[in-house]
């Protein structure tokens, strides 16, 4: 039994017939060749790396081994948020609302609210992150789940606005430790 296959008529007209030559080996520039160049073989950009993506200035977020918040240090189940919800105390200001329950844990486990209320999805992750950040530099008294809902007007507030409002709540509640330092912002 045949199949007819329909090809191009120009499928095959450029096939080479010979065997293509092995590759040969690449030739690269030793760093004592180029002396006059400093930093080896490719000079630095004028502005540098961190200039040309905008990441210096006042307002510049730089990324260091320790600024996510662990894995065990987070609220991801829902059980775990239903329980704080049903059976924590909360404490609220005007950009948020703070509910804390204790746990049996020799550390804290954070969970964050926002509602799509608050807006899309790139407004949403950003006051996650910024509360993440409030968060994390903060000295704590460990042993609470604490789970933090944004209120509307947290969409418009600065980090400074959101910070302020998480260690007024923290302290109210009781959770922050008044006696260790807290991290420079």
């Amino acid at each position: 039994m045949s199949v007819n296959v329909r090809r191009h008529p120009l499928a095959q007209a450029h096939l080479p017939t010979e065997k293509a030559p092995p590759f040969a080996q690449a030739w690269v520039h030793a760093p004592e060749q180029h002396q006059e160049r400093a930093g080896g073989a490719e000079a630095p950009h004028a502005e540098g790396q961190v200039a040309a993506r905008r990441l210096s200035g006042p307002g510049a977020i730089h990324a260091h081994a320790a600024t996510s918040m662990r894995k065990e240090l987070r609220l991801r189940r829902r059980r775990d948020f239903d329980a704080v919800f049903q059976r924590g105390r909360a404490w609220h200001n005007e950009l948020l609302v703070l509910r804390s329950l204790p746990n049996a844990l020799e550390h804290n486990r954070y969970g964050f609210v926002t509602g799509k209320r608050l807006g899309g999805a790139v407004i949403r992750n950003r006051i996650r992150r910024r509360l993440r950040e409030s968060i994390r530099v903060l000295a704590a008294k460990p042993g609470w789940d604490v789970v933090v809902s944004a209120k509307m007007p947290a969409a418009r507030a600065t980090y400074r606005d959101l910070n302020r409002s998480v260690v007024d709540l923290l302290s109210r509640a009781g959770i922050l430790d008044q006696q260790r330092p807290e991290e420079p912002a």
